[in-house]
C-alpha cells in the first residue's frame, strides 16, 4: 500500500494526518508476500519523515497445527509505529544517511507499509499453531487425527513417550547388574 506524503512532508514536525485501510492490499513481491489490511492508520510529520501508527487486521495467515498437522487459516491483527525517513531534506535538499534497516520514502514521496506489515506479521505469528484449542492432535502410535475420531489403536498401550526405550534401559540395568553380555 502506497501512501503519498508530498504535502504532509512539506508541513511543519507534528502535523499528522489520518487514513483508514479496508481491504487493502500489501504486497513484497521478492518474497511472495500478499496480503489484505484493514484498520486506521495515522501519519505524523516529523523530523526525518514521517512517523506512522497502525492498527491492522490482516486477512488472513495460513499454518499448519502443531498438534494435528492441518492446515487452517487464521486472522492476525498487528500494531506498529515506525518512521519513514527521507534521503534528503525536502526544503534544503540537504542529503541525509539512512540505515539500511530504516523504512524509506521514495523520491516520487510516496511511503509502501508492505515491508513493515510482513516483518510485523512474521513476529506475531504463533510458535506452536493450533487449529483449535481443543485440537486432539494425532495418535502417537499410528499418526491418525483424532479429531477425525478413534483410531483402531489398542487403547490399553502405553503412550508414554520413553516407551521404546523401555526395553534398552532394562537391558543396561542387567549389564550394569550382571556385567557386560557377549554381543
Amino acid at each position: 500500500m502506497l501512501i503519498n506524503v508530498a504535502t504532509l512532508i512539506q508541513e511543519p514536525v507534528g502535523h499528522a494526518r489520518r487514513y483508514h485501510a479496508d481491504g487493502e492490499r500489501v504486497a513484497v513481491p521478492d518474497d511472495g508476500y500478499v496480503q489484505e489490511i484493514t484498520g486506521p492508520i495515522r501519519l505524523i510529520r516529523s523530523e526525518r519523515g514521517v512517523l506512522v501508527s497502525a492498527s491492522l487486521d490482516l486477512e488472513g495467515v495460513d499454518l499448519v497445527c502443531a498438534r494435528c498437522l492441518e492446515p487452517f487459516r487464521e486472522p492476525l491483527h498487528i500494531e506498529f509505529d515506525e518512521e519513514y525517513v527521507t534521503r534528503r531534506d525536502p526544503l534544503t535538499g540537504e542529503r541525509w544517511d539512512a540505515d539500511q534497516d530504516e523504512f524509506l520514502i521514495d523520491s516520487r514521496w510516496h511511503l509502501d507499509l508492505s515491508e513493515a506489515v510482513r516483518q510485523y506479521e512474521q513476529s506475531t505469528l504463533p510458535i506452536q499453531p493450533l487449529c483449535r484449542p481443543d485440537c486432539a492432535g494425532l495418535c502417537p502410535t499410528c499418526g491418525h487425527n483424532l479429531n477425525e475420531g478413534t483410531c483402531g489403536c489398542d487403547a490399553s498401550a502405553s503412550t508414554e513417550p520413553w516407551s521404546p526405550l523401555a526395553g534398552l534401559a532394562e537391558r543396561l540395568r542387567m549389564e550394569e547388574s550382571h556385567g557386560p553380555s557377549e554381543a
